[in-house]
């Protein structure tokens, strides 16, 4: 019998990080035609739902009935339910800027210098409580969708989980046994929202964590899944897919010019080709690369011992899916190798249980 590498095809489901987009466009029109296509071959779609987002469109309401003119918190309610009707999978997302933020002349007030949970409050027992009222939010939703599933999964917005020592303790204390939050070799200095994974352990692809995700500690209650990646250099990310994925007409003008500001690449000729060749970690992202491409990465990563699970999380953006077609194709190409099947986070977690319980400590 083959052993399948067993793939999770991950969306982060949330408008631009400035604030700007629509829901519609870009969060449940695309889900939507992401899910349909999963559903021809019979796969499963992990969603990364943006709770603190979610429920600032719903305190904010009434002021988006007026400037938007529908009800953006009631349609995403309503895709909710109804994706984890059809089989879908709806896991833990949360920005933390989103946090008590308030919609004023048409546009979001963020609270940029809040990026990471740890951040929000003093004491992990605080953090628990947030941790856990969110979750309630989601699983709420399976409940009314008359599923038996609950959250077990997170992913940091913009994969600020550290520090995560209050963070990672209130997972654990709410249930959440997975982390997703980990791109190996990225490094990022905002002073709001740093990470440095350069130390995540290498050839592995999950690990027990305790207060800190790129530090393997057996101790740890939960479990990190890191999304693929491989080190290239920045050169290597200038496709015209992913080109037009960032920077479309469909993007917001002020996130496009948000973005060329937070790249810092300089005006000069060397500084470009500084910022070119700067090394750098190439996600599997079904949004941002072919479907050749992805199959290509997707078989020639290395296997792993005999036992232990051969997981690759792939990832993507409601915001950013536009090519339907590819993303068929890519799906097509998966059915079609019988060393590959789909796998929801949810399904995940049940086979870390599973071995825990062969193998326990």
């Amino acid at each position: 019998m083959i052993k399948k590498r067993q793939l999770i095809l991950s969306v982060d489901y949330e408008i631009f990080g400035n604030g700007s987009g629509d829901v519609r466009r870009h969060v449940t029109g695309p889900t939507e035609r992401m899910a349909r296509i999963c559903e021809r071959f019979g796969m499963t779609l992990t969603v990364f739902f943006e709770v603190e987002e979610y429920l600032a469109f719903e305190r904010e309401r009434d002021k988006l009935m007026d400037a938007w003119g529908y009800d953006p918190a009631a349609e995403i309610r309503a895709q909710a339910i109804d994706l984890i009707r059809r089989g879908h999978d709806l896991q833990l997302h949360i920005h933390p800027e989103w946090m008590g933020t308030v919609f004023e002349n048409g546009q979001w007030l963020l609270k940029q210098h809040k990026q990471t949970v740890d951040s929000l409050f003093e004491t992990t027992p605080e953090v628990s409580k947030f941790i856990g009222e969110r979750k309630a939010v989601i699983d709420e939703f399976y409940e009314t969708a008359g599923s038996l599933k609950r959250v077990q999964a997170n992913r940091c917005g913009a994969f600020c989980a550290q520090p995560g020592g209050k963070l990672l303790r209130a997972l654990a204390e709410n249930g959440i046994v997975i982390d997703s939050s980990l791109v190996k070799g990225l490094v990022r200095r905002n002073e709001n929202g740093p990470l440095d994974f350069t130390g995540a352990p290498d050839g592995r692809r999950h690990w027990r964590v305790l207060t800190d995700i790129a530090r393997e500690d057996e101790d740890g209650l939960v479990t990190e899944i890191p999304i693929y990646s491989q080190m290239g250099r920045r050169i290597q990310q200038l496709t015209p897919r992913r080109l037009l994925a960032k920077f479309s007409k469909s993007v917001p003008s002020r996130t496009r010019h948000d973005m060329l500001n937070q790249l810092s690449i300089g005006r000069t000729p060397a500084s470009v080709l500084r910022f070119l060749v700067q090394r750098f970690p190439i996600k599997l992202d079904f949004h941002n690369m072919s479907s050749r491409q992805m199959l290509r990465w997707i078989r020639n990563v290395p296997p792993m011992p005999e036992g232990d699970l051969d997981l690759i999380v792939l990832i993507g953006h409601s915001k950013e899916h536009r090519n339907d077609a590819d993303f068929e194709r890519f799906l097509a190409g998966v059915a079609a190798d019988p060393g590959l099947v789909v796998v929801s986070m949810t399904d995940v977690a049940e086979m870390l249980r599973k071995c825990e319980m062969s193998h326990p400590i």
